[in-house]
Order: structure tokens, then C-alpha cells, then sequence
């Protein structure tokens, strides 16, 4: 295990950082107190243009792009999205986001061709301060629009493992998810006077409400949970390899995996062939991670690469004990070991012994949940709107 004490407390966001509380007076699952609503200035961008591919279930860009959208709007801003639609449409029109649709595939030229031309001609009409993309093909058209228009594009960069995310330096300003994504984005080439830091806040989302009655599935305690998609990044293969050691001895607990993906049918092999069937639940894609993880003891995430997390700041936000890999943004949303276990990605003996320690000491067990719960607050949604004001700023600031 490798449990990092960068000395200090955590902090968030881009320059004027906010540093988190660290105590908790309980382990309940955490209501998480909204910020005072923020003042928008005069001299703040306030017109913004959010482009994504689709809004849809099941993209964590997406995810961060329709919160960001709807805590803005709600804040005072004008905020359209565009995208090529999606399940998420009616929950925009509750917080007054305009949606546009608009049909942008990269492996389509011609649908980019298309889509620039009608972005440009929507900027001219609507004259926003702020082009922000989050997405690849997004990134793409709003670069055209931008320049043909003079209107500032942020990237925010969420997939920097995708060969194909270069594209995101096209934007004027490009936002790194978390320290160690900034650090990585300077070492492939981004310039460090271009690269800002919002870290990312999924606690308190707009999508939580928007899907409360969806269908929870039910599960029994003790157990282990993983929210995340099933595809060889997110490394759960390890995670069911360190629970056929555990459930040896230990047969009463389950391990619960919510997600869907390509490797589907080769975990479900892997459970069989280990003698675990019984014990290893596929839950399929759950809409609304949260009830789920507030039932569940303990949380893990085995992947090789994470450019910060969301699974995790929310496993937290819900009060779950946490084993995650020493990756990427994980040991910044864990604040470096002191909120959850850090072990080595792709060393499921390890992970099967931090696993062990929560799974048999019910003491400890209660420790790290009180130790998630504290300071999880410093990722509530809310939180994104300061950032990215901050963000905005430098970009018009810089267009002028």
C-alpha cells in the first residue's frame, strides 16, 4: 500500500482555493450543505456555450458538463448546451439551459463540416462570452467558431488517456481535472500558461434529483461496491481476483459491480471460473450511483488510469470505506490517503489485503467512513461555478 501524507490540508479549485474542513460528527451518509449562491458580477463572462457530443446517460463528461450548465444557470447565467441530444434534455429545461441540437461526429467530416458552420452562424445570433467544450468532437467545431468569431474556447480535458485528446489543446484555455492531470498534460507539450485546475465536484448534482425513483436494485450488507465502466482501464478483473482470495473465509460478503461495457461477459467468466458466481453481482448501469453506494460498506476502484474519479468523490460523499489505485486524480480526491486506502494499480494481492483490513474490523471499517465523510462537502457541484468563473475571466481577458 502506498499511503501519501503530502502534509497540510487539501485544497480545490483553481487559484483561490478552498480548503476543506477535516472533522465529522458522524458517519450517516452526508447531506452536504449548499454554498451561499455566488454573486455574478458585471465583469463576469455570463453568456456561455457548453458543447458536447450528446447529453445522455452514462458519459462522465457528460455528467460534468450538464451539472456545470444547470448550477450556472441556476447562479444567474444565460447557458445554452449543444449537443446532439439526450436523456438529460428535460432535466436542462428545468434550470432554464437552452439545449441546441446539433449532430457533431468526428468520424463523419462532413458532420463536423456541418456543425462548424451552424455553430459559427448560432455565435453570431447569440454573441455568448464563452465557448466551453468537453468533448473531442466538440473541441473541433468550437475551435472554428471560435476563431471565425473571436469568442475565447475552453477545453476541459476529461479523457487525456485517449490518444485522440491533443485535439483539447485547441482550446484557449484548457482545464486540467486535477493535479496530477495538469502535471500530465505539461510533460505531453500543453503550455503551463494555458493549463488552469478545476478540480471536479459531482456531490449535490442536479442529476441526482432529476433521477430520484429510478429503479434501485437491491442489495445486502456486507459488502464491497464498484461503480465504473467494464472496459480494461477500470482494471475490475483485479478487483474480482482480490475477492476470490477474500470470500474464501469470508462468505458472507458480496461484491456488488455497477456498469456496463465491452468486458461484460469475460467478468462474468472470471467470476464463475473463481468460484465466487454466487457471491459477485453484475448490476448493470445504474442512472444514480448515490442510494446505491450509501447501502454499501465499502467502495473500490481498481483502474490503471483515472484521470480524477467521480466514483470516488461520491463513494466519499456517501460515507463508504474506500479502496482505490495510487492513479492519476485518485490520491488528491482520497487528500493523499488520510480519506480512503491508496494501493498500487494492478496488484490484486494488495488490494485484497487493504480489502481484508476493512472487511474484518468493523472499528477501522467505521474510521475510514468518518474519514471519507470529512471534507467531502469541498465536492459539491456548486464549487464548479467560482472555478470556472475564474476561468472565464482569464480567457475574455486575454481575448481583449
Amino acid at each position: 500500500m502506498r499511503n501519501l501524507d503530502a502534509g497540510g490540508s487539501f485544497q480545490f479549485g483553481c487559484v483561490d482555493e478552498l480548503v476543506i474542513a477535516r472533522d465529522a460528527s458522524s458517519i450517516s451518509p452526508l447531506s452536504t450543505p449548499v454554498p451561499n449562491r455566488p454573486e455574478v458580477s458585471s465583469e463576469t463572462p455570463k453568456r456561455i456555450i457548453h458543447l458536447i457530443k450528446h447529453c445522455g446517460y452514462g458519459n462522465g463528461n457528460v455528467h460534468v458538463a450538464v451539472d456545470l450548465a444547470c448550477v450556472q444557470a441556476d447562479a444567474g447565467y444565460e447557458v445554452t448546451v449543444v449537443s446532439a441530444g439526450g436523456t438529460f434534455e428535460p432535466l436542462l429545461s428545468e434550470h432554464n439551459v437552452r439545449h441546441i441540437k446539433l449532430e457533431h461526429d468526428q468520424t463523419r467530416p462532413i458532420s463536423l463540416i456541418n456543425a462548424s458552420w451552424k455553430l459559427v452562424r448560432q455565435v453570431q445570433k447569440t454573441k455568448p462570452d464563452i465557448l466551453h467544450a468537453h468533448m473531442m468532437s466538440s473541441a473541433l467545431v468550437g475551435y472554428v467558431a471560435s476563431k471565425l468569431t473571436g469568442v475565447p474556447l475552453i477545453t476541459t480535458v476529461h479523457n487525456s488517456f485517449d490518444r485522440h485528446s491533443r485535439i483539447m489543446r485547441l482550446g484557449q484555455r484548457v482545464v486540467a481535472v486535477s493535479r496530477a492531470e495538469r502535471e500530465y498534460l505539461l510533460r505531453r507539450g500543453y503550455r503551463s500558461d494555458r493549463v488552469d485546475l478545476v478540480m471536479n465536484a459531482p456531490v449535490g448534482s442536479p442529476r441526482e434529483s432529476f433521477m430520484k425513483g429510478d429503479f434501485q436494485p437491491a442489495i445486502s450488507t456486507p459488502c464491497i461496491t464498484t461503480v465504473c465502466g467494464l472496459h480494461r482501464r477500470k482494471r475490475v478483473c483485479d478487483l474480482i481476483a482480490a475477492c476470490a482470495t477474500l470470500f474464501v473465509d469470508l462468505p458472507q460478503w458480496k461484491l456488488y459491480i455497477a456498469g456496463e461495457g465491452p468486458d461484460l461477459e469475460t467478468l462474468k467468466e472470471q467470476a464463475r471460473g473463481s468460484g465466487i458466481e454466487a457471491n459477485v453481482i453484475f448490476l448493470g448501469f445504474v442512472r444514480d450511483p448515490m442510494p446505491l453506494l450509501r447501502r454499501s460498506d465499502i467502495f473500490a476502484l481498481a483502474s490503471e488510469s483515472e484521470p480524477f474519479g467521480l466514483s470516488v468523490a461520491e463513494a466519499r460523499a456517501a460515507g463508504c470505506a474506500i479502496v482505490a489505485t495510487n492513479v492519476g486524480g485518485i490520491p488528491e480526491v482520497l487528500d493523499y490517503g488520510r480519506a480512503g486506502r491508496l494501493v498500487s494499480p494492478g496488484e490484486p494481492g494488495e488490494l485484497a489485503s487493504e480489502l481484508r483490513v476493512l472487511m474484518t474490523n468493523p472499528e477501522i471499517r467505521m474510521r475510514m467512513q468518518r474519514s471519507a465523510l470529512s471534507g467531502s462537502e469541498g465536492f459539491h457541484v456548486r464549487r464548479l461555478i467560482g472555478d470556472y468563473e475564474l476561468v472565464y475571466k482569464r480567457a475574455h481577458n486575454q481575448a481583449c
